[in-house]
């Protein structure tokens, strides 16, 4: 028996070409089920579920390292997570970590988006990346390349990790103690589990890669290593915080956002006096107002626009508020002011005003001379941005810029990766550009 009261039909505008849904079509387990039938969902898809498709689906064009998602969602509902794991793999290095941190362009991009919610993929990605890793592969006999990468970080891990599968050396260098970069200590745990982390990097590390850890290196440094080695990579990321010269800023009492976060990621316990205000609306700003939270101090997030145009992911905007966070809108920082033992005890802000739509889309907030105050604060956390060291590598380097070709060569045996070449940019978008320099170098030299 149907079992239904109405005849579905197929809405050629809404159908994409990722195919998922046609691995549970009724159709393929009963083809006799579309006999005689014309104008039905079944019927329309039925001749199509086993047909070559040439086109990427949105979301797979959508990801910087072009995974196979429907091909591992697909894995997925029939109930093999090894199986998913190992499709994602092929381009992914780091699963569990985008399975936690990815923005998640894919999900955006998919055509359900116009009638449903989207698959939540990052979500299923965590979940396959649960399975057992499959064993490595160490290429065997003299490596085809020896190659330095300077940063540990998710540029250079994957940057790495392709090298070595195609069957190169390659030996990474970082100024911390520990693997990761950023990963490892200005995203916390509660948002990265440290666990999950390190499944990752063990299995990044067993495709024979070796670790220089606790060497900071100088472009004088580099440029030895490129008579060493047969080509360098740089991806030392944007690990620096972006002062905002505000006068105090220097009190007892002021942190920089990612000083902050790199003093919690290597255990040390920054120490905060109620009440705490953080300036800023990205994930930085946000990661910093969650650890505040989580010693027990009443927060508060201070940002120059509204809501809507707050850079942080929507999901932890909602998972702070949920932990009590809140949030002052529409104001930026004037001054930091002093209290009577030296520390700082104020924060003067001025309101802002909506005003035209800037070049990125947002609407610019203007600065509104009527609306000025100050805000109680025992510690402040300044959270307005990252910058590389992009001036100081290419003076060291005797280039006039690090501005690179599209596979990330500066010259001949040197390249550049990650948010050092792009500015910050999101884990996925570093990983893909690692790769790329990995895959140039593997071709200039075997060339």
């Amino acid at each position: 028996m149907e079992g239904r009261t109405h005849v579905p039909v197929v809405d050629e505008a809404l159908c994409g070409v990722c195919g998922i849904c046609r691995g549970a079509c009724p159709a393929l387990a009963s083809p006799d089920l579309v006999e005689g039938e014309s104008g039905t969902m079944r019927a329309a898809l039925a001749p199509l579920a086993s047909g070559d498709k040439t086109e990427l689906a949105p979301c797979q064009e959508a990801c910087p390292l072009g995974q196979d998602i429907n091909g591992y969602l697909a894995c997925l509902a029939e109930g093999d997570q090894i199986g998913a794991l190992d499709i994602i793999l092929k381009d992914n290095p780091l699963p569990s970590v985008l399975g936690y941190v990815c923005h998640h362009p894919c999900q955006q991009a998919c055509f359900s988006g116009s009638v449903q919610s989207p698959p939540s993929i990052r979500d299923l990605k965590r979940f396959a990346a649960q399975a057992p890793r499959p064993e490595a592969i160490v290429p065997q006999g003299d490596p085809l390349a020896k190659v330095a990468v300077v940063g540990a970080g998710p540029a250079g891990l994957a940057a790495a990790w392709q090298l070595a599968r195609q069957g190169a050396k390659a030996v990474v260098f970082d100024a911390q103690p520990m693997v990761g970069g950023m990963l490892a200590w200005a995203i916390p745990d509660f948002r990265l589990p440290r666990q999950e982390l390190q499944r990752d990097l063990d299995y990044i590390a067993a495709h024979g890669i070796e670790f220089k850890l606790g060497q900071a290196l100088s472009p004088e440094d580099v440029n030895a290593l490129r008579g060493e080695y047969d080509a360098v990579i740089l991806a030392c990321g944007a690990p620096k915080a972006q002062k905002a010269g505000l006068p105090g800023e220097e009190l007892p009492g002021v942190w920089q956002g990612l000083d902050f976060l790199r003093e919690s990621g290597l255990g040390k316990q920054p120490q905060l006096t109620a009440p705490v205000v953080v300036i800023g609306g990205g994930n930085v700003a946000l990661d910093a107002a969650r650890a505040a939270l989580h010693q027990g101090l009443p927060v508060t997030l201070a940002y120059r626009r509204d809501r809507g145009q707050m850079p942080a992911y929507a999901e932890e905007l909602e998972a702070a508020a949920a932990e009590g966070l809140k949030f002052l809108y529409r104001v930026q920082p004037v001054a930091l002011e002093a209290g009577q033992g030296g520390g700082v005890a104020a924060l003067t802000v001025q309101g802002t005003i909506p005003g035209q739509q800037a070049a990125d889309g947002r609407v610019a907030f203007a600065p509104d001379p009527d609306d000025q105050r100050s805000l109680e604060a025992g510690s402040v956390i300044l959270a307005l941005g990252q910058q590389s060291e992009e001036d100081a590598w290419a003076a060291g380097l005797g280039l006039q810029s690090l501005q690179a070709d599209a596979q990330g060569r500066l010259a001949q045996g040197l390249y550049v990766a990650g948010d050092l070449l792009t500015g910050p940019a999101t884990v996925v978008e570093a990983m893909a550009g690692g790769i790329k320099a990995a895959k140039a170098i593997m071709q200039e030299v075997q060339s």
